[in-house]
Parts: structure tokens; C-alpha cells; sequence
């Protein structure tokens, strides 16, 4: 007996081969910290970037930012920055301002 499952959304898949864009989902409500980048502190080495678990820093020429759209607030980035570049500020800090 085979299962066929049909996907709900285009682009939802068990894996990927990196031929299309994979499921997204809003998932910036589920952090309680969000990292906070101190450019003067960032040496642009991508190690931000690299251990990201849900890959949401962007790129920005000169630095990392995390799209908080995406981010979790796992605070991985801000423990793998060598420079400490990067820390983990509660989101209460950022509901009046």
C-alpha cells in the first residue's frame, strides 16, 4: 500500500534539493529575547549568519542583522559572536518605544 500526501502549501516539502524556495512562516512572535547588534563591535566574519538555526540573519554589505520576522531569539548568534557583537535584550524592552 502506498501513502500519497498532498501538500498544502507550494513549496512544502519532507526535503529540499535547493530548487525552490521551502515553506516560511511568520515565527517572530514566539521569541521573549531578541538579539541586538552593535555594529561598532561587528567584524563582519558571518559566524552570526552561519549557525543561525532558522538562517534568518540577512546580509547587509557591512554586517549581520536578524530579520526578527523569522527569528526565534534562540540567542545562538549572540553565543557564537567572538566579538560579543551581538546580545540578547528582552522583548518587553521594545513594546513601548
Amino acid at each position: 500500500m502506498v501513502i500519497k500526501r498532498k501538500w498544502i502549501f507550494d513549496g512544502e516539502a519532507p526535503w529540499s534539493d535547493a530548487s525552490r524556495v521551502l515553506l516560511k512562516l511568520d515565527t517572530g512572535s514566539w521569541r521573549t529575547e531578541r538579539p541586538v547588534l552593535d555594529r561598532e563591535k561587528c567584524n563582519y566574519c558571518g559566524l552570526c549568519a552561519l549557525y543561525c538555526p532558522p538562517q534568518c540573519m540577512r546580509d547587509k554589505g557591512d554586517h549581520y542583522e536578524p530579520d526578527l520576522g523569522f527569528c526565534k531569539g534562540c540567542g545562538v548568534c549572540a553565543k557564537e559572536c567572538p566579538r560579543a557583537a551581538l546580545k540578547m535584550v528582552p522583548e518587553g524592552e521594545f513594546l513601548n518605544g
